[in-house]
């Protein structure tokens, strides 16, 4: 099968979207898509990750079943992973042609200390004005925090993740120092105290594997 256009990821991503804003809980797009959408363009997504900030109680199965009751164009099959207790969301986009849709819920609990982002900070970039996007300093920490955890993994699948890692992390710098963001501005303010530790630990990790990359942290406030 072809890789999916973009265009196709958000259109998955889109329906998502909908159906949560009709049940009350605002989310916004993570991951690659959000990358893009941002101004990254080394790659395109190639799935949808979307992160519900107000899930009411609602764990990440009942968030995927709520999506599959209210739009038959998702659905739900097992993981490959035999130990696994979750299952994984597909949008249809054709015969043959789906997008697979990841779910996540915020919270220094959860697996990958996910912020939950104030609606008020949510961002909104033309022309994809109908899709919410997690705001740019938090979305490159998190694409930091990706690198980390897969340069540690023992799964080889992630270890193959690293130089992609990097690229990503490398780009979406650039344009947050293009943007000039700021760790004390008033649109990171949001951000948890627990989540900037975090981060500043893993901006770290990073610096010291690549020293050049210094002085564009150091403009972040980072």
């Amino acid at each position: 099968m072809p890789s999916l256009t973009p265009r196709e990821v958000r259109k998955a991503a889109r329906a998502a979207v909908t159906v949560f804003d009709e049940y009350g809980m605002s989310c916004c797009l993570f991951g690659s898509l959000a990358c893009q959408i941002h101004g990254m363009s080394s790659r395109d997504p190639k799935d949808a990750d979307l992160v519900v900030l107000n899930n009411r109680g609602h764990d990440t199965e009942a968030l995927k079943q709520i999506l599959v009751d209210e739009d038959e164009r998702f659905y739900l099959i097992a993981s490959r992973n035999p130990d696994a207790t979750y299952q994984v969301l597909y949008f249809k986009l054709g015969p043959r042609r789906s997008c697979k849709v990841d779910i996540l819920t915020t919270g220094n609990s959860t697996s990958l200390d996910i912020p939950r982002v104030p609606v008020t900070r949510i961002q909104y970039i033309h022309p994809y004005n109908d899709l919410p996007v997690m705001p740019l300093l938090a979305l490159l920490l998190l694409k930091v925090q990706g690198w980390t955890d897969d340069r540690h993994s023992q799964k080889a699948y992630e270890q193959a993740k690293v130089r992609r890692d990097v690229a990503d992390v490398k780009e979406m710098l650039k344009i947050a120092v293009e943007e000039e963001v700021h760790i004390n501005d008033h649109e990171s303010k949001w951000m948890p105290r627990w989540f900037v530790k975090r981060m500043t630990d893993k901006v770290d990790e990073y610096i010291n594997k690549f020293p050049g990359s210094r002085s564009d942290w150091e403009s972040l406030g980072l």
